[in-house]
């Protein structure tokens, strides 16, 4: 019973969409094909000669005609599986572009801890008397300048920048991975 009330309310809903949409000559077309499908239309040409048969033609009264011209088109809607598609697609392309720029990231980072840990090891080597000192009167290290001094300096916040930004591109990817 339940499934009947549906198939007519859904068979009431086509019509009226259909006859809201349609431009009238003040006549419809009903027929069913053999999967039981409803089908409307305004134009007895467009019906297949294997249903001219099977249809039926309405008369549409005058009210419905001028109310029906009178009542403007629904807005088209956007179809909502591709809007979905091509929002999933951006969403996948910004997490290639996001996981790209981490792995750069990523081997500057090694680069940069690379050449910081060889310059002190070539420090330790070749000059000892460049090794921190220890104050006697306070106790606490004194750096020592090094010809190398500048480069540390620059690696050293180059790496802690390096770092951030993983950090900072680790959490929008997150972020995008639960959206997908």
């Amino acid at each position: 019973m339940r499934g009947s009330i549906t198939t007519f309310s859904w068979r009431v809903s086509l019509l009226s969409i259909l006859l809201s949409t349609l431009s009238f000559s003040g006549e419809v077309y009903r027929w069913t094909d053999e999967k039981g499908t409803v089908h409307f239309v305004d134009d007895g040409s467009k019906i297949p000669e294997e249903y001219l048969d099977r249809a039926k033609r309405i008369e549409v009264p005058e009210e419905i005609l001028k109310e029906s011209q009178g009542m403007s088109q629904p807005e088209e809607r956007p179809d909502r599986v591709k809007e979905y598609l091509e929002t999933l697609e951006k969403r996948i392309e910004a997490k290639k572009k996001i996981e790209k720029r981490i792995s750069e990231l990523e081997d500057e980072l090694r680069l940069s801890e690379e050449r910081l840990k060889r310059i002190e090891e070539y420090e330790t080597e070749n000059y000892p008397y460049y090794l921190p000192l220890k104050d006697s009167k306070t106790g606490k290290w004194i750096p020592v300048g090094s010809p190398y001094y500048d480069e540390k300096r620059k690696l050293k916040n180059r790496i802690e920048s390096i770092q951030a930004e993983i950090r900072s591109l680790q959490e929008k990817l997150s972020n995008l991975i639960r959206s997908l």
